[in-house]
């Protein structure tokens, strides 16, 4: 087998209410960790490829996908993810998520404060981090896999209209990879990774050592007191100031403009700047 499309971002933008919806169809598949960060992360990808083909259940006439976020992280992590991607599979398809880029990058923050990435305000991490701008460069993260893999092997759905008009794009990316759209779950009311209503797991936990893996698989009350990530939950957005918003509408215009025609799709309420 061999993973057929993926998910590549962009962070916060709705991938993971996006996997489960996918998920629940009966001819698509999802890796069994979401997130593998595979070709972003793996040193040696070719002879690793039998741990990542371990994480798909192998289904007669299936399609194979995962939702790696970090595949539009560049530069900061493989900085030629897309040749190997290609040389993985030449046919591979992407579907990529786009949010208004204030929106994304308050998300973004409150992701990495809650997970326990940076003890930064938002304002500071803003400034000091490139992380966030970078990863709401769009045109910049996508244009790379268009050109390796051409246009018509790239979906560019904006968060928006997943929300609004979840039935629609449903069946954009139905067309798009050639399955029937009415063989999905009922998902109206699916929506994972709140920002608000909730708290996440430091990352320190993600890969606990094995007297912690005893705990946490015979003692899950402990468990749950140890990882107790609470304090850092956030009980309503954090508000950008108006000089901030308009710094990162300058910073990203170009990258919109340059969107807007890749989507034929006005995208002008992104450069709007509440007072």
């Amino acid at each position: 087998m061999k993973v057929d499309f993926m998910i590549v971002g962009a962070q916060k933008c709705g991938t993971t209410t996006l996997f489960q919806i996918l998920n629940s169809h009966p001819l698509i598949v999802g890796a069994r960790s979401k997130e593998p960060h595979f070709f972003s992360r793996s040193s040696d990808w070719k002879n690793e490829l039998p741990q990542y083909n371990e994480l798909y259940k192998e289904t007669k006439d299936a399609l194979y996908f995962e939702a790696s976020t970090s595949y539009t992280f560049y530069p900061l992590m493989n900085l030629r993810i897309w040749d190997d991607i290609f040389d993985y599979n030449p046919h591979m398809k992407f579907i990529y998520i786009v949010r208004s880029p204030i929106d994304r990058i308050v998300s973004g923050y409150m992701h990495h404060y809650e997970r326990g990435y940076t003890d930064l305000s938002l304002e500071e991490a803003l400034i000091k981090d490139r992380l966030y701008i970078d990863l709401t460069r769009y045109y910049t993260q996508i244009s790379p896999y268009i050109k390796v893999f051409g246009r018509n092997r790239v979906l560019i759905v904006d968060f928006n209209d997943l929300v609004c008009q979840r039935q629609t794009v449903l069946e954009e990316i139905s067309e798009f990879l050639s399955i029937n759209v009415n063989q999905f779950a009922d998902n109206e009311q699916l929506q994972k990774n709140k920002s608000i209503g909730g708290y996440k797991m430091h990352h320190k936990f993600d890969s606990p050592s094995i007297p912690l893996k005893a705990i946490q698989k015979f003692l899950p009350r402990l468990w749950g007191k140890i990882t107790d990530n609470s304090s850092r939950a956030f009980s309503t957005k954090p508000v950008l100031s108006s000089e901030l918003k308009e710094m990162i509408v300058n910073m990203l215009e170009l990258e919109i403009n340059e969107l807007q025609k890749l989507m034929k799709k006005d995208l002008t309420k992104w450069m709007l700047v509440g007072k």
